[in-house]
């Protein structure tokens, strides 16, 4: 059996020197391929959900309803151009990925197109959000809790939630894959719900409410009443409703079947994207008033309450309990993926890159839960404005991560396409290079105007200074402390093998 292994980690890892060498000639030889010490079980089904889960998060039920108030109806065109921004995306990651699945994702793609610092500063920028994401959730679900159960205390609900997907995470990836499954249909069946009586109502089907025609869309200040400078502001929040789209190519490298699972996923984001975003924010420009309060609140509840359908805050609370579940399971799994790709790829302390028997890189979701229970302790009993700013320039970098992703397909997509390595069909990005180009400049663009505005430009000028440092830190280890053997593979360091 261990012979066995050997032979795949082999075959791995000389697919991915031939790849590394390829790309950028003189550079260092880096290997990608996915992880032999990994258990690889997760199936097409869990990666079709988890890339759902990463897509529709808590943020479209609650952080959609300032975003209606910034832009009025013209919302749907914010979320059509992100919309449009994120399936370019995803289908630069499923590109680079099919040949050359790695749980270090992107992190490992930056690091062949541009060498060790950009692996680096990608995958630490990457994960430094996570645990205070990690924290943020979890005090936001236990306040849910507290609401159904006053007697419990926020901070002993947070813990108890953490230590759940904690276990959940440690036990096995099919566990977190099961996990995400589930909680990801109840999103889905609810939203199908929403839109499908919304549509009903808009039709002038639902008893006691009467078709509204087009008048709130244009009879409040126009369909832009805030103009295109408010659509473009919105734009900013719905990149990071987003956020967690890229996932899916991190759980590639634990898939059994990685290619196909990748482009099932890439052809069908399309049509997921559009119907759960554009749908239901259509439903709800087109039954209430953009403007209105309760809109601004929560515009889910809002709309339920219109159309006469009692307990409208119970059942989205409900949904909201099963929606950041899903993004604690998922922020956890990513991150200590992350971690244990850099700890591999020799960025991180090689003890993080232990595995257990059943394949779970246990001491990477330890450390990151660890970082998590302290942001969240200190949250609770000492809270500083400082823990927000912190979360709001980690949320920054989101912009920054998928520049680079777009930078790094622009490097290895032409290197792919001159060794003769056409896309698989259905994950190509179109008209290559010109529209990895114009994401990339669409992407500048959205984090120039955040740093044009007033509220948002400190944070994100923040952000990017903490990305050059982060930056400089890769270019000093690339300099001083360079992988020990870089003529055979990227991962020198094999994992320990634990009980």
């Amino acid at each position: 059996m261990k012979e066995e292994n050997a032979t795949v980690a082999r075959q791995r890892t000389d697919t991915a020197e031939g790849a590394g060498r390829g790309v950028l000639p003189g550079g260092p030889a880096v290997a990608g391929g996915g992880s032999a010490t990994l258990a690889q079980s997760l199936r097409s089904r869990h990666i079709t959900m988890i890339s759902i889960g990463g897509a529709v998060g808590a943020g479209l039920f609650v952080g959609s309803g300032v975003s209606i108030q910034q832009a009025g109806p013209g919302i749907l065109i914010s979320y059509a151009v992100t919309a449009a921004v994120v399936i370019l995306v995803m289908r630069m990651l499923a590109e680079m990925s099919m040949p050359r699945p790695d749980t270090g994702a992107f992190a490992v793609y930056g690091r062949l197109a541009f060498g060790r610092w950009a692996g680096f500063a990608s995958g630490w920028l990457y994960w430094v959000g996570w645990p205070l994401g990690l924290c943020v959730e979890s005090i936001a679900l236990a306040q849910i809790v507290h609401g159904w159960l006053p007697a419990l205390p926020v901070w002993l609900t947070a813990l108890t939630v953490v230590a759940v997907v904690s276990a959940v995470n440690l036990t096995s990836v099919r566990a977190y894959g099961e996990m995400e499954f589930w909680a990801v249909w109840i999103k889905v069946a609810v939203i199908a719900l929403f839109i499908a009586v919304g549509i009903v109502a808009v039709a002038g089907l639902l008893p006691g409410t009467p078709a509204p025609g087009v008048g709130n869309l244009v009879d409040h200040g126009g369909f832009l009443p805030m103009g295109l400078s408010g659509v473009v502001i919105a734009t900013s929040g719905a990149m990071f409703s987003f956020s967690g789209t890229e996932i899916v190519t991190i759980a590639a490298g634990e898939t059994q079947d990685a290619a196909a699972a990748i482009r099932k996923s890439t052809r069908t984001i399309l049509l997921r994207v559009s119907v759960f975003y554009l749908g239901s924010l259509a439903v709800i420009v087109l039954l209430l008033p953009w403007n209105s309060a309760a809109v601004g609140a929560s515009p889910f509840v809002a709309t339920l309450s219109h159309l006469g359908l009692n307990g409208a805050s119970t059942l989205l609370n409900i949904v909201l309990f099963a929606a950041l579940l899903s993004t604690m399971n998922s922020q956890l799994y990513a991150s200590s993926r992350m971690l244990f790709a850099l700890a591999r790829d020799q960025d991180a302390p090689a003890f993080l890159a232990r595995v257990s028997r059943r394949g779970v890189p246990y001491t990477a979701i330890l450390l990151t839960v660890a970082v998590a229970v302290l942001c969240l302790l200190l949250q609770v009993f000492h809270p500083t404005t400082a823990f927000t700013r912190l979360v709001n320039i980690t949320g920054d970098t989101v912009y920054i991560t998928w520049i680079g992703i777009a930078a790094s397909h622009l490097v290895l997509g032409r290197h792919d396409r001159a060794a003769g390595r056409r896309p698989a069909t259905g994950t190509g990005v179109w008209l290559f290079p010109w529209l990895t180009w114009a994401t990339l400049i669409a992407l500048v663009a959205l984090y120039a105007v955040m740093i044009s505005l007033p509220d948002a430009r400190e944070d994100a000028v923040l952000a990017l200074g903490f990305t050059v440092a982060i930056a400089l830190v890769g270019l000093w280890l690339q300099r001083k402390r360079p992988v020990r053997d870089q003529s055979t593979a990227l991962h020198p360091n094999q994992p320990q093998e634990v009980s």
